[in-house]
């Protein structure tokens, strides 16, 4: 079938005009998709009025306000009292948080108290801010972080050894737990066979493993990504379910998963893969 030149002008206009409305479809429908996945991969944060424990980064986030001074200075000033303030904050919401999620939470012993005093003082002699924001009132906020193990410091762990064990080349990189089930995300959990034996637990880690990077690092839905950053390129999957605090995996399986890679538990090279 020709058309006549009358019947083209009138066909290309509609043409294009489809064309780009398909292009402008697909590019939105590209965008909400990226939008979606980031989303889907976002860090696991737990928030608590103005601390966040980020369990994928293993890092403490707050932040401390203040007005801004007056005078040539008075910004530098607004910022130093935002810091105090934030340091005087994380003070107690360390203490607090420190008390909450030990290995077994106990009333308020002398060695509790001391523990959690001492996590806090590590907090705040370890901050370091990573953004400023200055509002339209004169607010200045002051954003901190610090290491979420010097968060958890008890004295109640015992470790089998010190200092990690030696990396060899091997098949993988790092392990992943990847439960079959969401769990509430803790320093400290164990992993035991179908009969409830135990299988690994904190005490079989290095102790400058677990002070550096608990007990691996928890994410929901993670990425290809996150996972590599976490546990290298080539990681030993392992199917567990959660039940009371603890990861159950069939004893077989486990055996044959961990013959030869046990090192890789020493130094807490572990990510906990939740759905």
């Amino acid at each position: 079938m020709r058309l006549t030149a009358e019947a083209s002008l009138v066909v290309r206009p509609a043409l294009n005009s489809f064309c780009r409305g398909l292009v402008a479809a697909l590019c939105i429908c590209s965008t909400v998709m990226s939008f979606a996945v980031l989303a889907w991969s976002a860090p696991l944060v737990e928030v608590d009025d103005r601390l966040e424990v980020n369990w994928s980064m293993l890092r403490v986030r707050f932040f401390g306000e203040a007005p801004v001074g007056s005078g040539e200075d008075g910004f530098k000033v607004g910022e130093k009292q935002a810091w105090r303030e934030g340091i005087a904050f994380a003070t107690q919401a360390v203490h607090s948080l420190n008390m909450t999620l030990r290995e077994a939470p106990s009333p308020n012993t002398p060695e509790a108290l001391e523990d959690a005093a001492k996590a806090a003082k590590q907090v705040a002699s370890s901050l370091r801010s990573y953004n400023t924001t200055y509002f339209a009132d004169g607010t200045v906020r002051v954003h901190l972080e610090s290491s979420l193990a010097k968060a958890l410091t008890t004295s109640g762990l015992h470790f089998r050894q010190r200092e990690a064990a030696q990396s060899v080349p091997a098949e993988y990189t790092g392990i992943v737990l990847r439960s079959a089930a969401s769990a509430k995300p803790t320093a400290v959990y164990s992993i035991v066979d179908e009969h409830g034996d135990l299988l690994f637990d904190v005490h079989a880690m290095a102790q400058e493993s677990y002070k550096k990077n608990l007990m691996g690092r928890w994410f929901r839905h993670p990425t290809k990504d996150e996972l590599e950053a976490a546990v290298g390129a080539s990681p030993l999957n392992i199917g567990v379910v959660p039940s009371g605090g603890r990861f159950v995996v069939k004893r077989h399986d486990w055996d044959e998963a961990m013959l030869g890679h046990r090192s890789l538990l020493i130094n807490g090279t572990i990510a906990i893969a939740l759905p």
